[in-house]
């Protein structure tokens, strides 16, 4: 387990509720597609689990569907902001 800040490059929407996030940091820990992350969102006091859709030595693509608070919140999130991942 490695945890590190990731910093969104970019976070688009694939449709109404699906949202690409492209996040650039340390992807070393990360060993396979499919892998979960999790996700801390100021404010709440869980992180959120998200699959690995696509990885290389610096860059992470995650796909997630909003489905509560929390996705909403990363649905909302801006390039150059920065997300802690563990």
């Amino acid at each position: 387990m490695k945890q590190g800040l990731f910093e969104i490059i970019s976070n688009t929407a694939l449709t109404e509720n699906v949202f690409k996030m492209v996040l650039r940091g340390d992807t070393s820990a990360i060993t396979a597609s499919g892998q979960f992350v999790n996700i801390q969102l100021d404010g709440f006091f869980l992180r959120r689990p998200i699959s690995v859709c696509d990885y290389d030595e610096s860059t992470l693509t995650l796909i997630y569907k909003v489905v509560g608070q929390g996705t909403e919140k990363m649905s909302a999130m801006q390039p150059g902001e920065k997300l802690d991942i563990l």
